[in-house]
């Protein structure tokens, strides 16, 4: 769905179909959620940006706690809850939170402040066809409900990540309200899922399936989330005849496997590049990908692995290599996820840099790129997107981080170099760099003759007296204000 935008930032559309519901009712199913969020300024590592507030509406939960997006409180440094209609506020943590599925479970810091709120039951799963109510808060704490239908479930990108999850794409007419930064899709009472964007001239929105929610919910159960499940593949669709013959693969069904990260779920089972996957723990797959779900029909083999399983259940393949059929096991996990050399989420992290005479260092991630804008891939220094984009494809060694020279503050060491950027860092005076920690260390070591250091771009080289730059720190860092000349 195009042109997305999240909630809290858009204007919404006035003349929906909607009714209000008493305070009391509103009550026992839902609380309005505020928080304080300041984000990172990832151009400038050493600081935070300005700090701004975001008003959500958050799903009460039997047994005292609350449902909210990840996106309303993430860089948080305060959240806090209120009763509807009421002034009463209690303040709230985080007990856990998934960026990639966007989701957060919150919990007031006062165990009776939701003393007489009953909690939301979870609902049914929803299909194409499907009708549901967006509720919404009033200032006077009257519960607001939009009419809703649902226009496609399937697996489809987050705002976060580009790890594909089940959505539901809806079409509401949305009234504009303080908490409509993240609302709750409702049906018979039950919550059936969260909306999380919304477009103001097509009246439409995607949401978090309960399926999603109720996976996240378990998994948090125990105190130690683990996040959702990953294959660790790249793969191709199979429906050219000349690529089965090539591959030797059965006449009909499964899908080529590209890429198989050794630290994923299918690398560590066993699996490997060229095989064909004809089913994942009993379900077979079609030539593009989908498997027969219960209740969506033909769907993404991307539920089948995130939605279903959890994080250390068994995971059984039926595959095709070389022509001959195996069957191979293993264990669910995510270490393909979090174990790259290129973060993709970095949320409440605080950016990573190191400053040498003025030559700005930080290790590449997602947040970093994505600070250029909506159009990042287009904007930030090409080299970098490539490296983020293609990370996979180019097997990055998991265990080194991607450290760039991201800007050159202006001292008489660094004249001549004041307008260079994006340049990958390989090597210092000789010797590979494999994170900022590595770097920090080569350069303290240096105590005199020069800092060569060399970029897999133009120019090749960057030259320093070592000497001068120890001079200079002190002076840089008061100059630009810099709390610190490195965050490791």
């Amino acid at each position: 769905m195009k042109n997305l935008i999240r909630l809290g930032s858009a204007t919404l559309l006035m003349g929906s179909c909607l009714w209000a519901a008493s305070i009391d009712e509103s009550r026992g199913s839902l609380v309005r959620v505020r928080a304080s969020i300041q984000p990172y300024d990832q151009f400038r590592p050493w600081q935070k940006k300005a700090p701004f507030g975001l008003n959500g509406t958050g799903v009460v939960l039997p047994g005292g706690k609350v449902l909210a997006t990840a996106a309303l409180v993430e860089n948080r440094t305060e959240v806090g809850l209120e009763r509807p209609g009421s002034a009463e506020k209690c303040a709230a943590e985080v007990e856990a939170i998934d960026y990639e599925a966007n989701l957060a479970l919150l919990r007031p810091t006062d165990t009776k402040f939701l003393q007489g709120f009953a909690g939301v039951k979870m609902g049914p799963a929803l299909r194409a066809g499907d009708t549901a109510q967006v509720w919404q808060l009033d200032k006077n704490g009257e519960m607001l409900r939009n009419q809703a239908e649902v226009l496609s479930a399937g697996v489809g990108r987050y705002p976060a990540d580009e790890a594909g999850f089940l959505l539901y794409g809806v079409r509401v007419s949305l009234p504009k309200r303080d908490d409509s930064y993240t609302l709750p899709m409702m049906r018979d009472g039950m919550l059936v899922g969260m909306m999380m964007g919304y477009d103001r001239d097509s009246q439409e929105g995607t949401v978090i399936p309960v399926p999603m929610i109720e996976h996240f919910l378990k998994d948090a159960l125990d105190g130690k989330y683990e996040g959702f499940p990953t294959l660790g593949v790249s793969w191709t669709s199979l429906r050219d005849p000349n690529l089965r013959e090539e591959f030797r693969a059965p006449k009909s069904g499964g899908i080529l496997l590209t890429r198989v990260n050794v630290r994923g779920t299918a690398g560590r089972a066993g699996l490997k590049e060229g095989d064909v996957l004809l089913s994942v723990d009993g379900f077979v797959l079609d030539e593009d990908g989908n498997y027969q779900d219960s209740l969506y029909g033909p769907t993404s083999v991307g539920n089948l692995i995130r939605t279903r399983p959890i994080v250390g259940s068994p995971a059984k393949f039926h595959l095709s290599r070389d022509g001959k059929e195996m069957d191979l096991t293993g264990t669910y996990d995510r270490r393909a996820r979090d174990e790259i050399a290129i973060p993709t989420l970095q949320f409440d992290v605080a950016p990573r840099y190191v400053v040498i005479g003025g030559l700005v260092f930080q290790e590449l991630t997602g947040a970093y790129l994505q600070e250029w804008g909506d159009k990042w891939s287009e904007r930030a220094p090409q080299r970098l997107v490539q490296l983020f984009s293609f990370q996979q494809e180019m097997n990055l060694d998991s265990s080194k981080k991607v450290v760039f020279l991201s800007q050159v503050l202006p001292s008489s060491i660094t004249m001549g170099y004041l307008q260079l950027s994006g340049l990958v860092l390989s090597k210092l005076n000789g010797q590979e760099i494999n994170d900022l920690k590595s770097l920090a260390a080569l350069a303290d070591g240096a105590k005199d003759g020069n800092l060569v250091f060399e970029f897999t771009d133009n120019p090749e080289r960057i030259v320093l007296d070592a000497a001068e730059v120890k001079t200079m720190g002190d002076k840089i860092g008061k100059d630009y204000g810099l709390p610190a000349l490195r965050r490791l």
